[in-house]
């Protein structure tokens, strides 16, 4: 064979490769392998093949397809559906992108034969569904449409879902439970009883909707659960508000001695996220000298920081100078009276007043040894000390009355029960940061302990959760496993921050009335996990 003839020979040699690649390029553009993930639906959207016409391309009589499996775009369809594929006009399009890739074949899972530059233009050959074979630079290839702008080639824009605003609900509706327990109350609100807890999964049918709550039957009763945990559409869930973040408590001078009842951390700062100055010892007598929310600042083997009050118990300590009582038992200069308690459980403090630290406590009907009489308040003989109590809460008897006194009326288990009785008043106010009274609109939770309690007669002082835990206020401290009854005080920890944080009144062995998130109302303990998990103890005023 000539030179010549080789010459030719490699030329059409060239040409029967280009015209098989020319037919495969074709062939490609009008079938699709299955890859994983595919599906006829998202097979018929990218190449703008309606799914009956793929069916019926393939001879399907299901929608499974096998990975590998080459389905095709175009075939004998039905009369009235035009095929894929469309001759092109003789206009041209733009490219309007910086980088468009040209690919072997019609997808974005074919090999990039060029990138062509933003504002080309190029002459479209051909079209298959979101597609177009165009040239550029000696190459042919296709090119996706959505990036050309000429009207010859229509882009096919991505489909973005309309969100649509859900019905109202309607009678007919019905809604699922998702949670594990969801509380059906009374009334709209988590501050209000709980009538039953529904089991997660179960269909309830909407009477009616309020806000965020939908009023439901469940069990034979009837009452308001959550929009949170319904998964029907006609029921929107809301997301519970967040609280408000407190503001930052200001720092206030302290003179106030305390024991640590575990090995205490003193940082740089009020807070966890301080660095470590050094730790005190359990046990360990401190005194505190200025205070921020539930930290105090104290000094322990010459270095100073600040630890957290939930884990210091108040303590005091005796005069300098002993206190010679006067004659008689009554005190006072005056032999003629005892005088005794006259209320179920009565503070005494270190000085007279009621912002002073609490040193223990008198019950009603005791006698007490009295110092002096000044300015509303008694000087009291307490242990091997003195302390003040309210003499509004003594009651002067005289000498050798066999009449016992009458305590000021109250329910039949004291000043708990008729604390309850005041918060009660103000179910449904809401949460104020830092009040203490009705006057500012609501309360925080413990400016409601505070308030009711000194309402119903047994005097506190107005101070933090961590406090009234750490201190000697309204008794000693009681365990979790402690069976509370009404009138009984529950505290908890790690809420809004770390350590004791939250406080309410038990109303009986279970559910607790407190100003919460929502507002004052109840909750119960054993049916929330949220406030379950977080008990630390009770005291008993």
């Amino acid at each position: 064979m000539s030179p010549k003839s080789g010459l030719m020979y490699s030329f059409a040699a060239i040409a029967a490769v280009s015209i098989i690649a020319q037919a495969d390029e074709v062939a490609a553009a009008s079938s699709h392998v299955v890859r994983a993930g595919d599906t006829l639906w998202s097979i018929s959207q990218q190449h703008n093949v309606s799914l009956a016409n793929l069916k019926a391309y393939n001879n399907l009589n299901s929608d499974r397809l096998a990975i590998g499996q080459t389905l095709k775009l175009s075939g004998n369809a039905p009369t009235t559906v035009k095929p894929a594929a469309t001759p092109a006009t003789s206009r041209t399009g733009t490219v309007t992108t910086a980088a468009l890739n040209m690919r072997l074949a019609a997808g974005t899972w074919h090999q990039v034969l060029v990138t062509i530059p933003k504002g080309q233009t190029l002459t479209p050959i051909q079209t298959s569904g979101a597609w177009t074979k165009v040239s550029y630079g000696g190459k042919t290839g296709w090119v996706h449409n959505g990036y050309l702008t000429t009207s010859s080639v229509k882009p096919a824009a991505p489909i973005t879902p309309t969100p649509t605003t859900p019905a109202a609900p309607a009678p007919s509706s019905n809604a699922t439970v998702t949670t594990a327990a969801l509380n059906m109350r009374a009334a709209a609100g988590t501050w209000h009883q709980v009538l039953v807890t529904i089991p997660k999964g179960q269909t309830l049918t909407p009477i009616q909707t309020s806000g965020a709550w939908t009023k439901v039957s469940y069990g034979g009763k009837t009452g308001w659960v959550h929009n949170g945990y319904l998964t029907n559409s006609s029921v929107k869930p809301t997301t519970p508000s967040t609280p408000t973040k407190p503001a930052a408590p200001q720092e206030q001078s302290i003179n106030q001695s305390y024991v640590t009842t575990a090995n205490l951390n003193v940082r740089q700062g009020p807070g966890i996220g301080y660095a470590l100055v050094t730790s005190i010892p359990n046990g360990t007598t401190v005194k505190a000298t200025k205070q921020i929310g539930t930290w105090v600042y104290v000094t322990h083997n010459g270095k100073s920081g600040y630890v957290s009050t939930g884990y210091l118990k108040q303590t005091t300590t005796a005069p300098s100078a002993p206190v010679t009582p006067n004659a008689g038992d009554g005190g006072a200069g005056n032999e003629a009276f005892d005088y005794v308690v006259n209320t179920p459980s009565l503070n005494v403090r270190a000085s007279a007043s009621t912002s002073s630290a609490i040193i223990g406590s008198v019950k009603s009907g005791q006698t007490l040894r009295v110092v002096q009489t000044s300015n509303g308040w008694h000087q009291i003989y307490i242990g091997n000390t003195t302390g003040f109590v309210a003499a509004s809460y003594v009651k002067a008897v005289p000498k050798g009355s066999t009449v016992n006194p009458t305590p000021t009326p109250a329910p039949s288990q004291g000043a708990g029960i008729a604390a309850i009785a005041v918060a009660k008043k103000y179910v449904g106010t809401p949460y104020i940061w830092a009040s203490s009274n009705p006057a500012n609109g609501g309360f925080d939770c413990s400016g409601l302990i505070h308030y009711a309690f000194n309402q119903a007669g047994y005097s506190v002082p107005r101070t933090n959760v961590a406090t009234y835990w750490a201190g000697s206020y309204f008794g000693t401290q009681l365990s979790k496993t402690f069976v509370p009854q009404a009138g009984d005080l529950v505290f908890f920890e790690n809420t809004y921050t770390a350590g004791p944080s939250h406080m309410g009144i038990m109303i009986n062995a279970d559910t607790f009335i407190h100003a919460g998130t929502y507002g004052l109302g109840y909750n119960t303990i054993s049916k929330e996990p949220y406030w379950k998990s977080r008990v630390i103890g009770y005291k008993r005023p």
